[in-house]
């Protein structure tokens, strides 16, 4: 079997790898020394801070598709040309999907230069003018995924959830029962409000705060493995659930952040609040039931020794944010919120 390349073997690697393709691409002149400041670990993929001839860039390593395509660089990048112009995301600058240098796909992209958001009250607005503004381009324009039932699509994602985690040697049977609690009170409202739900929309599907980054020229949004066309009511709901929230942070939004982060966004969308308001109300259970079954997963994955041996000492060290978002506790309060 092969041997998985360690951080520092990938890194010589990298080195390596940038001589290889034209200095044009980049807009650099790559007889230059390489410098590798940092590291910033996906849960799927390992994005190197590379600089080069004084100009920055992030060397994106894909080590799992999280999208479940094949063609998970392809994808991703197709949706970053696109969305670029309209100063929503970073630069592509170059994609090998062929695996001949490393065991996986890479991507080099814009270094976007600032901090992550927070959750006070006072940015959201510019996060809801970020959101309103993607929503409201035309997702014919690129090749998207779509969940055409969305409701019963994120219903699905949460029944794949559970599958996965049933799977697992060391998956707790009070979360089990707990989930089809949840599932047994969440189906007849399911049944019954569908047909409010329809894709109408790009949805970049993984809002966390440290997806959001303030730059100079406004804020934009990183890591786009797997946008889709869907019912926008996804992005708000993620970005609105307390697991997604308390991955990133050790609090959430107050409730006064979230009513102006709501009236702004829906204000920039001119969409119904009434309508708008309701279908958020019924699907964030659902997507934050995802995000506390994407840590349950990714807890049970190291302690069952199952986790991919080229992210496993960076899964270790998240372990108290996998704790954080992964507590039964979240399960039962959702359950009262249906």
């Amino acid at each position: 079997m092969q041997k998985k390349a360690s951080i520092s073997e990938l890194e010589q690697q990298i080195i390596r790898y940038l001589g290889t393709i034209s200095a044009e691409m980049l807009g650099v002149e790559l007889s230059k020394p390489v410098e590798i400041l940092d590291m910033t670990p996906g849960a799927y993929n390992l994005n190197f801070h590379v600089v080069v001839d004084g100009k920055r860039f992030i060397f994106r390593v894909n080590i799992q598709q999280q999208s479940g395509l094949a063609d998970q660089i392809d994808y991703e990048s197709a949706v970053m040309q696109y969305l670029y112009p309209y100063q929503i995301t970073p630069k592509v600058f170059h994609i090998d999907n062929t695996k001949s240098f490393f065991d996986f796909d890479v991507l080099i992209e814009e270094y976007l230069e600032g901090p992550y958001i927070s959750l006070v009250e006072a940015e959201m607005p510019a996060v809801a003018a970020l959101l309103a503004r993607l929503h409201s381009l035309d997702p014919a324009e690129v090749p998207l995924i779509t969940w055409p039932r969305p409701l019963e699509d994120t219903e699905e994602l949460v029944l794949s959830d559970l599958r996965e985690y049933k799977a697992k040697k060391s998956a707790d049977e009070r979360v089990v029962a707990l989930t089809n609690q949840f599932l047994a009170k969440a189906r007849p409202i399911i049944q019954e409000k569908s047909h409010l739900f329809a894709p109408d929309g790009i949805n970049h599907t993984d809002v966390a705060v440290d997806n959001f980054i303030k730059t100079k020229d406004g804020l934009k949004l990183i890591d786009w493995e797997k946008p889709r066309f869907d019912d926008c009511t996804y992005d708000i709901c993620c970005f609105l659930a307390e697991p997604c929230q308390l991955w990133c942070l050790p609090e959430v939004l107050s409730p006064a952040g979230r009513e102006i982060f709501l009236q702004e966004y829906i204000r920039l969308s001119g969409r119904d609040a009434g309508l708008f308001r309701e279908k958020v109300r019924i699907r964030e259970p659902l997507v934050s039931l995802h995000w506390v079954f994407w840590g349950l997963n990714r807890l049970c994955d190291l302690q069952d020794q199952t986790t991919v041996s080229a992210l496993q000492e960076v899964h270790e060290e998240r372990v108290s944010r996998w704790q954080r978002i992964a507590d039964p506790r979240h399960i039962e309060k959702l359950i009262a919120m249906i």
